[in-house]
């Protein structure tokens, strides 16, 4: 669900429902992250 690292690409791709700020270990959810959550929240799609 996070940002990590892929054996290919190292740390450029970035696919998580969340980014990570690798120098900080910040964690910022993305608008897929609010997505998911209204998904499970509304237990629907749409």
């Amino acid at each position: 669900l996070l940002d990590n690292f892929e054996w290919g690409h190292g740390y450029a791709k970035r696919f998580g429902l969340v980014w990570v700020d690798y120098a900080t270990q910040a964690r910022i959810p993305k608008d897929s992250a609010r997505a998911w959550s209204r998904v499970a929240r509304e237990r629907r799609l749409g």
